[in-house]
């Protein structure tokens, strides 16, 4: 399962987003169910940040939204995000059509 989740930071609150998307990265570097968890800046809209995560499966992806640093960080976003999160969850779909078909 792969999802994409994208942050708008607040005026003035880029940085203190960053560090929470890198606290967060670290932390869910450590889930067993984690398989890739990648934070990127948007290369044209400085402070907006996007994450890409690669799990093993729906439940590992379920799971790591109980963490504790998880239910953390979703209580900051008021606080930090311009526009509500927004999130796309996908499935692979040419699987094993070449080795470059999944992340």
């Amino acid at each position: 399962m792969i999802v994409t989740a994208i942050f708008e930071a607040k005026a003035g609150k880029a940085d203190e987003l960053r560090k929470q998307l890198q606290a967060g990265a670290t932390a869910s570097w450590q889930e067993a169910g984690v398989k890739t968890y990648a934070v990127h800046e948007v290369i044209d809209k400085p402070g907006t940040f996007m994450n890409i995560e690669v799990y093993e499966s729906e439940a590992a992806f379920t799971s790591h939204l109980e963490t504790a640093h998880v239910k953390a960080f979703l209580g900051m976003l008021d606080e930090l995000l311009a526009n509500p999160l927004t999130v796309y969850q996908g499935k692979a779909i040419f699987t094993g059509a070449n080795n470059k078909s999944a992340l």
